[in-house]
C-alpha cells in the first residue's frame, strides 16, 4: 500500500513536471496561443463597458440636466470599446457593423438592389445624444444601448468555444491599427464627442496588454523586439497624452515618429513570434512597414485579373494599344485621347470630347493614375474592371464608336501586331488576336499605372525631407479643420474604406453645373442613380483619388471648377446647400469650415504635394505598321484629337 501510494505520489510529480516543463518550453519556444490572451482581456473589458453602459442608461432616464453625463460616459463606452474592437470585427463582423457603423444610409457593396442598411450602434447613439431633438430620442437610444449589451454578451459567450490562432490575433491588430489611424484617429467616427485621439490611445495600450499576457517570456533578439514595440507605442500615447481635449494633435508629425514606428515594430513582433502558415490575402502587405510604403497594398486585391503568362510583355503590348486610335472607327481616338500623360492621365477639359469633332460628353475623364486601387470604375462606378471599362469606351457611340467585333479582324492585319500577341500570350489560346486579349492587354497596362511615391511618400516614410513646413500643416488641416480625410482616406486619398478596401464611398455635395449667367444651379446629372436609381445615389459621385490633383483639373464629374482655390471655397462654404441650392440628402456638411486665407493656401500646397507623375509620362515611340495602309500608317501616336 505505502509504495501504491509512493508510486501515485512519483507519478503526480512526473505529471505535474511534465506538464510545466511543457508550459515553459512552448513560451520559450514563442508557440503560444495568443488567443488566450486575449480572451482573457477580452473578458474583463466586457465588464467595464457593461458597467459604463448601464451608466449611460442611467442618466439617459433622469432629468434633461444629466446629458452632459451621459455624454461622458457614451465617450467612456466607446474608448474602452477599442480594447476589444479589432477582435470583434475580426470575429463577429455582422455584430460589429451593429455595434458601431456610420450613421449614413447604405447599400450593402455586393448588394445593392435590396433595402437600405439602417444605421446602429455608438456613432448612430452619439448623432441623437448631440442632437437639439434628445428629448425625443431618448426611448431610441436605450433600445441600441441594449442592442450593443446583448450582442457584446452573446460574442463574449461565443468566443469562448472559439479556436483563436496566433496569426488571427496579428490580422485583427494591424488592421484595425490601420483603421484607427486612417479614420478613427481623425474623428471618423465621433464627428461630435471628438475623441478620436483618446479611442487611439485606448487601442495602443490595449495591444500592449495583450501581447504582455500573450508572450510573458522571451529570449535573445526576441526579447529587444518586444521591448522595442512596447517603447514605440508608450512613446506615441506619451505623445498623445499632450494633446488637449478638443484640439488636433500635429498630424504629421505623429503618423511619422509614432505611428510608423508602431507599425514596423509590430511587424517585426509577428515575424519574431509568428510561424505564418498561409499568404496574405489582404488589401495590405502586412510584412510593409506601415501603409505609407510605396508597395504596401497588394494591387491583384482590387480590380480582378487572370493570371497571365508573360504580364511585362502584355504589359507593354497594352501600352501600344492604349495610344493607338486604330482601336476606333476613324482610326483618330485613342484610350490616351482622354488621358493623357503630362495632365496626369486626364485630359485637361471641363467635359471630354466626343467622336464627333466639336461636340462634348457629360462629364470629363478621370484620371486612372491609381485606379488599381478601386472597386469600381467612372465616375458613377458603372465598370467592375478595367477589362470592361475599356470595352464599354470601344463600342460607346459617343466615345469610340467602334464595331467592338471587327477590332480584332482588323488587327490581325498587321503582322506586327499578329507578333507582338503571339509573343505576349505565348503557351496560351490568346496568340491569336481576340476580343478579350485586347481588353486584357489594355487592361493590364491600366493596373501598371501607379504613382505611390510623391513627395509626400518621400517625406512622411522617412526616406527623404522634401515638404515645406505649410505644406506639413496643410496636412494637419486636411486631417482636422478640412475634414478632408472623412471622404478621401490616406495613404490612397480616394474614397475607398481602409482597411477592408471594400466599400466604395458615394458622396452627395451639390455640385453646381457650368456656370451660365448670375445664378448657377445644381448640375442635372443623376450620378449613380443612372446606375441604381435609388435617392440616396441621386447627384452622388464616387470619390475620387486626390493624388495627381495638381495636374487633373478642371475638376468635378463637370468641371466646373478650373482651380484649386475654387474647389477649397466651395467645400469652405458647406457645398451646394452651402451655396443655397436644394440639395437632397447631401452627405457634405452645410456649416463653413472656416479656413483662413492662410489654411486655404496650406491646404493647396500639400494637395500639389501628392503629385507623383515621374514614371508616368513615357508614350510608344512608334505604332504598328498596315501593309498598304499608307494613311492609316501616318495615324498620330495618342489619337488626334
Amino acid at each position: 500500500m505505502i509504495y501504491f501510494k509512493t508510486l501515485l505520489k512519483f507519478s503526480f510529480l512526473v505529471l505535474f513536471y511534465f506538464i510545466l516543463s511543457s508550459f515553459f518550453l512552448n513560451k520559450l519556444n514563442l508557440e503560444v496561443d495568443l488567443g488566450f490572451g486575449f480572451k482573457r482581456i477580452y473578458s474583463r473589458e466586457i465588464q467595464k463597458i457593461n458597467f459604463t453602459l448601464e451608466n449611460l442608461t442611467s442618466n439617459l432616464k433622469k432629468s434633461p440636466s444629466s446629458l452632459d453625463s451621459a455624454k461622458i460616459y457614451l465617450s467612456k463606452a466607446r474608448v474602452e470599446y477599442k480594447s476589444i474592437e479589432p477582435f470583434v470585427i475580426a470575429f463577429f463582423p455582422g455584430d460589429a457593423r451593429f455595434i458601431n457603423r456610420p450613421i449614413i444610409l447604405e447599400m450593402a457593396e455586393d448588394d445593392e438592389i435590396t433595402n437600405y442598411v439602417e444605421p446602429h450602434g455608438f456613432q448612430y447613439i452619439e448623432s441623437m445624444l448631440y442632437s437639439d431633438s434628445v428629448r425625443f430620442f431618448r426611448k431610441r437610444i436605450i433600445s441600441e444601448i441594449d442592442n450593443i449589451y446583448s450582442l457584446l454578451r452573446n460574442i463574449n459567450q461565443s468566443i469562448e468555444s472559439m479556436e483563436i490562432h496566433d496569426r488571427d490575433v496579428f490580422d485583427a491588430m494591424q488592421m484595425h491599427l490601420i483603421r484607427q489611424f486612417m479614420l478613427g484617429f481623425a474623428n471618423f467616427e465621433t464627428a461630435e464627442s471628438r475623441t478620436g485621439v483618446q479611442e487611439s490611445k485606448a487601442l495602443l495600450i490595449s495591444y500592449e496588454k495583450i501581447l504582455l499576457e500573450a508572450y510573458p517570456l522571451a529570449e535573445g533578439k526576441q526579447v529587444d523586439v518586444k521591448e522595442e514595440l512596447f517603447i514605440s507605442i508608450n512613446n506615441a500615447v506619451a505623445y498623445l497624452n499632450e494633446v488637449k481635449a478638443g484640439e488636433d494633435p500635429d498630424y504629421f508629425k505623429f503618423y511619422m515618429q509614432y505611428y510608423i514606428p508602431v507599425s514596423e515594430k509590430l511587424v517585426s513582433f509577428r515575424d519574431y513570434f509568428v510561424r505564418e502558415e498561409t499568404m496574405n490575402t489582404t488589401a495590405i502587405n502586412f510584412h510593409n512597414r506601415s501603409v505609407f510604403d510605396p508597395h504596401a497594398f497588394n494591387s491583384n486585391y482590387f480590380l480582378p485579373a487572370k493570371r497571365l503568362s508573360d504580364k511585362e510583355r502584355i504589359v507593354e503590348l497594352g501600352k501600344i494599344l492604349f495610344f493607338d486610335p486604330v482601336l476606333s472607327a476613324n482610326n483618330l481616338r485613342a484610350c490616351a485621347s482622354c488621358h493623357q500623360p503630362d495632365k496626369g492621365f486626364s485630359d485637361g477639359l471641363p467635359k471630354s470630347q466626343a467622336f464627333e469633332p466639336g461636340k462634348f460628353l457629360t462629364r470629363n475623364a478621370p484620371t486612372i493614375v491609381n485606379a488599381v486601387f478601386q472597386r469600381k470604375l467612372f465616375h458613377d462606378g458603372r465598370a467592375f474592371t478595367f477589362e470592361d471599362q475599356a470595352g464599354q469606351v470601344m463600342s460607346n457611340a459617343l466615345e469610340m464608336h467602334n464595331d467592338f467585333s471587327q477590332v480584332a479582324l482588323k488587327l490581325r492585319t498587321s503582322p506586327e501586331y499578329v507578333r507582338l500577341f503571339r509573343n505576349a500570350y505565348v503557351g496560351t489560346e490568346d496568340t491569336i488576336i481576340s476580343n478579350r486579349s485586347i481588353l486584357t492587354s489594355i487592361a493590364e497596362y491600366e493596373r501598371s499605372i501607379v504613382g505611390m511615391n510623391s513627395r509626400f511618400d518621400k517625406t512622411i516614410s522617412g526616406r527623404e525631407d522634401l515638404l515645406t513646413a505649410d505644406e506639413k500643416e496643410g496636412f494637419n488641416i486636411y486631417m482636422g479643420k478640412g475634414n478632408c480625410a472623412s471622404c478621401h482616406f490616406i495613404p490612397l486619398f480616394n474614397g475607398l474604406m481602409p482597411p477592408d478596401y471594400v466599400e466604395t464611398e458615394w458622396e452627395i455635395i451639390g455640385v453646381p453645373e457650368l456656370k451660365q449667367g448670375y445664378k448657377p444651379k445644381l448640375d442635372p446629372d443623376i450620378g449613380r442613380a443612372g446606375v441604381i436609381d435609388v435617392p440616396i445615389f441621386r447627384h452622388a459621385f464616387k470619390t475620387p483619388t486626390l493624388r495627381n490633383i495638381e495636374v487633373t483639373g478642371p475638376y468635378m464629374h463637370n468641371g466646373v471648377f478650373k482651380t484649386l482655390e475654387e474647389v477649397i471655397e466651395f467645400y469652405d462654404v458647406g457645398g451646394g446647400s452651402g451655396l443655397g441650392y436644394k440639395v437632397p440628402l447631401q452627405t457634405l456638411s452645410s456649416d463653413s469650415l472656416l479656413l483662413t486665407p492662410t489654411e486655404k493656401f496650406q491646404l493647396i500646397s500639400f494637395l500639389k504635394s501628392l503629385t507623383d507623375t515621374t514614371y508616368l509620362t513615357s508614350k510608344p515611340s512608334q505604332l504598328p505598321l498596315f501593309p498598304g495602309e499608307d494613311k492609316l500608317n501616318e495615324r498620330p501616336i495618342g489619337g488626334d484629337y
